[in-house]
C-alpha cells in the first residue's frame, strides 16, 4: 500500500503541472476550470488546519470555505481564479508556521523523525529541520506575494501558468536543492532515501497524533550518527 501511495504521489506531482500547461496552451477548457484544483486544495488545507479545533470552529471553517469557493468560482470566476493561488500559498505558509509555535514539533522535524525511524533527531538535525520548516514558510509567503502581484497586473492565463506549472517547478527545485545540500552539509549522518521520504509524507501527511507529538527519549548510546 505504501509503495502504491509513493507511486501515485510522485505521478501526480509530475503530471499535474504538465497537464495543466497542456490544457492551458490547447485552450480546450475555459481558463477558470484550471483554477478548480486550487479551490479544492484551499478547502482541504482549511479543514486540515482546523482539525484540532472544536466541532463548531470546523463547521464554521467549512461554511466559510464553501461560501468563498462558490462566490469565487461561480459568481465571479475570474476574480476567484486570480486570488485563489495566493490563498493556497498563504495557507501552506501557515501550515509550516503553526508547527513552530510553542509546544509543537516543527513539520520538517516530524517528517524527518518518522522517515529515519531512529527515534528522536540528534540536536544538530533538530535545529536544522526547525530552521528548514521556517524556510518553507517564508518560501510559500514569497509565492503568495508573487501570486498577488500577478492577480493585480497579469492576465488570467499568466496567473494559471505560474500557479499550476511554474510554482510547482519552483517547489520541486527547492525540495531537490535542499535535499542535495543536506546530504553534503550533514554527510556524517545517515539520510533517508528519497522514495522513503515521499512515502512518509504520503502516509503520515502533516497531522501528528498525540503519541507522535511526544517523541520518546533516546536510548543510551543512540546518537543517530553514522561512522565517518
Amino acid at each position: 500500500m505504501t509503495s502504491r501511495k509513493v507511486t501515485l504521489t510522485t505521478c501526480l506531482a509530475v503530471a499535474f503541472p504538465l497537464l495543466s500547461y497542456a490544457l492551458l496552451k490547447a485552450q480546450v477548457l475555459p481558463t477558470y476550470w484550471l483554477g478548480l484544483p486550487d479551490g479544492l486544495l484551499a478547502i482541504g488545507l482549511l479543514m486540515g488546519l482546523g482539525v484540532q479545533a472544536s466541532p463548531g470552529i470546523r463547521w464554521g471553517l467549512a461554511m466559510i470555505t464553501m461560501a468563498v469557493f462558490l462566490w469565487g468560482f461561480v459568481l465571479n470566476p475570474q476574480l476567484g481564479l486570480s486570488i485563489m493561488p495566493a490563498v493556497v500559498n498563504l495557507l501552506l505558509a501557515r501550515l509550516f508556521q503553526m508547527t513552530l509555535e510553542n509546544g509543537s514539533e516543527p513539520l520538517i522535524s516530524r517528517i524527518a523523525r518518522l522517515a529515519r525511524r531512529e527515534g528522536p533527531l540528534p540536536d544538530e538535525l533538530a535545529t536544522y529541520t526547525r530552521r528548514l520548516t521556517a524556510a518553507w514558510a517564508v518560501f510559500f509567503l514569497a509565492l503568495a506575494g508573487s501570486s498577488l502581484l500577478l492577480a493585480a497586473f497579469a492576465t488570467t492565463e499568466t496567473v494559471m501558468l505560474f500557479a499550476n506549472t511554474l510554482n510547482m517547478i519552483f517547489i520541486g527545485l527547492f525540495f531537490v536543492m535542499e535535499n542535495l545540500y543536506r546530504r553534503f552539509r550533514y554527510h556524517h549522518y545517515s539520510h533517508t532515501p528519497l522514495r522513503q521520504l515521499i512515502g512518509t509524507i504520503a502516509v503520515h501527511g502533516w497531522q501528528a497524533n498525540n503519541e507522535e507529538a511526544r517523541p520518546q527519549a533516546p536510548s543510551p548510546g543512540l546518537s543517530g550518527q553514522t561512522d565517518s
